[in-house]
C-alpha cells in the first residue's frame, strides 16, 4: 500500500506490506534520505498500538484530528495528512503544491497522451498527462502552476499505481 503523507513542510511517500502484525515500511520524500522500517505491529485499543521496532518497544496512539491524524510517539506529537496517491490529484489536500511535485499514476495503466514537453511552462489545472485503465481515461492535471522537469513516462508505456510520471517545479 502507497500513501502520500505530510507533517508541515515535509511530503514523503510511504509504502507499507503489512502480513499479519509484521510490517515492513519504507518512507522517501524530496526532503527525506529513504528509510526502511521492519516493525512489528499490534492494536492493544482502537487508536492505540503497541510497536517493536528491533529491540526497541514504542507506543503509539493515533487520533483522528480536525485536518489528518495526531500522532503520539515517545512523548513526541506529530499532525500528519495521509492520502491515497490515487486521489491526492482530486481531494484538494494542497499536496506538493509548493516546492517540486512529482504527479504519480492514480492506477495501474497505460499512458495513451503526453500533453506536455520537459521544460514547458504549465498552468495550474493544465492537463499534463492521461492514463487509461480499465477503459477509463484519467487526465492527470498541474497542482499548480510552473515548468515540467522532467517527463518519465512516455505514450504506449505501462504504468503501476504511485509511479512518478511527471516532475514540476
Amino acid at each position: 500500500m502507497k500513501r502520500f503523507i505530510r507533517n508541515g513542510s515535509v511530503e514523503a511517500m510511504l509504502e507499507m506490506e503489512v502480513r499479519g502484525g509484521l510490517v515492513n515500511a519504507s518512507i522517501s520524500g524530496n526532503q527525506l534520505a529513504p528509510r526502511n522500517h521492519s516493525l512489528s505491529v499490534s492494536e492493544v485499543e482502537p487508536g492505540v498500538y503497541s510497536v517493536l521496532a528491533g529491540t526497541r518497544a514504542m507506543e503509539v496512539r493515533v487520533t483522528k484530528a480536525r485536518e489528518g491524524w495526531t500522532v503520539h510517539i515517545a512523548g513526541r506529537q506529530f499532525t500528519i495528512d495521509v492520502v491515497d496517491p490515487r486521489e491526492a490529484s482530486a481531494c484538494g489536500k494542497g499536496f506538493g503544491r509548493q516546492g517540486r511535485q512529482e504527479i504519480v499514476s492514480p492506477m495501474p495503466g497505460k499512458v495513451v497522451r503526453v500533453l506536455v514537453e520537459e521544460g514547458s511552462a504549465v498552468e495550474e489545472g493544465q492537463g499534463l498527462i492521461v492514463v487509461e485503465a480499465m477503459k477509463m481515461q484519467n487526465e492527470m492535471k498541474a497542482p499548480k502552476a510552473g515548468k515540467v522537469l522532467a517527463l518519465a513516462a512516455r505514450a504506449g508505456a505501462s504504468v503501476t499505481a504511485g509511479e512518478v510520471l511527471v516532475t514540476l517545479e
